[in-house]
């Protein structure tokens, strides 16, 4: 029974702190391409982003669906995303898979497809057409446009209550190719600064400048129906990833400045980020901009990394339908929507992330907030090791995370301790921690929530499960590794006093 309670404190928090907007900070997930398609598997991908503490759904909204004939269009799936929204109490973001998804042409409506001629290909150096739109072909541009432009417009008029409040036009664009030798885009590539230029990368700024322009120009009739803010993402190459083995064009990092100056009616550039390295991939994406993951691993320690110390405008991890029934990250999703409040505030804020294979287990960092640095210290032999800080006032702040231990300092000469130190859950205070879970108040120990269940004992008699954390001893116990154990969340009060 605890168990459902706190389950219901913690929905009733995340649905206190919705705001209709595009103001509010973004958690949430993307769903699997197809579970857009039909009301049902609509439905159950909004209800279980509900239950998970989101506030934000990413869905698909295919070309091929919205305008099956020429000129002929069927907003259905919108009208549905729409209803689920607002029944779930969530925003939702738009994936507009028009003439391009994940570096192919796949959603265009069957009729671009098979007039292969006025809307033509991407085509190699033998000649050999591709399965992906040339970003050269302008007749496939304004198609793209005009439908676009149409939905922008419904949108417009039927979203009374504000619920889609993002839009990604295209997605993961570019070509499996160096460059397009198609007709059009060599006669493009003599006339381009590109084709003179000694630097190796020549092909592939000039396969972004194309596919900017593309994009941009399918943005710019969107903003004219309906302003809100739009974004081209990137499937990010691998450091070794030859030709081929992804989509050249895109708004990747290697291009990224190229693909700046040429929207400009898109609010920011995306990555979708897979790849080990998180903290490296999200550092180009954040400077000048906000940065937006749309797709990234269903990883928690990636939300308060990117949130707590990039200030993310938003982070989804892609298909979470996938992980429904895991136990950590349900757990875990819900616990982070406890903190949402104090990110939608906009209070300062720094996070870590011990990613697997990237950091090492036993290592350290210090951070700086506040007149204070804190310095982490993450566990080894804990599987999960992440956190945030967010300053709430003067001396004041709360954390949140597992896996790691904290202790603190401020001025030269002086010593730091904790005054108080509470742990929150569902925003009331669930325990005044204080002697050996503060180390004597002098660290914070994120011992993380325990998950335990009632016990039957062999005479039959049921012993409730108590509410009770580790102390901080434990951090050294192995044993203490493998507990179900997933973040907490403190608040702290600091102060200090000359050492001598």
């Amino acid at each position: 029974m605890k168990r459902i309670i706190s389950l219901f404190v913690a929905l009733a928090v995340c649905a206190s702190v919705f705001a209709e907007g595009s103001d509010k900070v973004l958690f949430g997930g993307e769903m699997h391409n197809s579970n857009s398609t039909t009301p049902e598997s609509l439905e159950s991908s909004f209800c279980l982003a509900h239950v998970l503490g989101f506030n934000a759904v990413l869905a698909a909204v295919p070309w091929d669906i919205v305008e099956p004939e020429e000129g002929v269009f069927d907003f259905g799936i919108v009208d549905n995303i729409i209803a689920s929204a607002k029944k779930n109490n969530l925003l939702a973001g738009i994936l507009w898979f028009g003439s391009y998804k994940n570096g192919e042409s796949s959603y265009a409506p069957l009729w671009v497809k098979r007039d292969t001629r006025k809307y033509f290909r991407c085509a190699d150096s033998e000649g050999e057409a591709s399965t992906t739109i040339s970003p050269f072909c302008t007749a496939a541009q304004k198609a793209d446009a005009a439908a676009f432009s149409r939905l922008m417009a419904y949108i417009r008029d039927n979203d009374r209550g504000r619920r889609i409040c993002v839009v990604q036009v295209e997605n993961e664009v570019g070509a499996f190719m160096e460059r397009d030798m198609c007709p059009a885009a060599m006669k493009a590539w003599k006339r381009s600064r590109w084709s003179k230029s000694p630097e190796m990368l020549a092909p592939q700024h000039f396969m972004a400048e194309a596919f900017a322009a593309y994009v941009d120009a399918v943005a710019q009739a969107g903003k004219k129906e309906y302003d809100i803010p739009m974004f081209a993402n990137a499937w990010l190459k691998a450091a070794d990833a030859p030709y081929g083995s992804y989509p050249n064009g895109g708004p990747r990092i290697a291009v990224l400045d190229t693909w700046k100056a040429r929207v400009k009616h898109l609010d920011w550039l995306s990555p979708d980020i897979y790849d080990p390295g998180f903290a490296e991939l999200c550092e180009p994406y954040s400077q000048g901009q906000p940065l937006f993951i749309p797709e990234t691993r269903r990883e928690i320690g990636r939300y308060y990394y990117a949130f707590g110390e990039k200030r993310a405008k938003g982070v989804f991890s892609f298909g979470f339908e996938e992980s429904y029934d895991d136990p950590y990250y349900s757990v875990e999703c819900r616990t982070f929507s406890e903190i949402l409040p104090f990110l939608d505030a906009g209070l300062p804020s720094r996070g870590f992330f011990r990613e697997p294979g990237v950091v090492a287990p036993g290592d350290s960092l210090n951070l700086q907030l506040g007149g204070y640095t804190f310095r982490i210290h993450y566990i080894e032999g804990e599987k999960n090791a992440h956190g945030i800080i967010i300053q709430t006032g003067k001396d004041e702040f709360v954390v949140a995370g597992v896996g790691a231990w904290i202790d603190f300092s401020s001025s030269p000469g002086e010593v730091c301790k904790i005054a108080v130190c509470e742990e929150l859950t569902g925003g009331k205070v669930s325990q005044i921690l204080n002697g050996d879970e503060t180390g004597h108040h002098n660290m914070l120990y994120l011992r993380g929530r325990l998950h335990l269940d009632d016990y039957t004992a062999p005479d039959g008699v049921v012993n409730p499960a108590p509410d009770y954390g580790l102390s901080y001893q434990r951090r050294f116990w192995s044993s203490t590794y493998e507990r179900f154990k997933t973040s907490g969340i403190y608040r702290i009060k600091l102060y200090s006093y000359p050492s001598r």
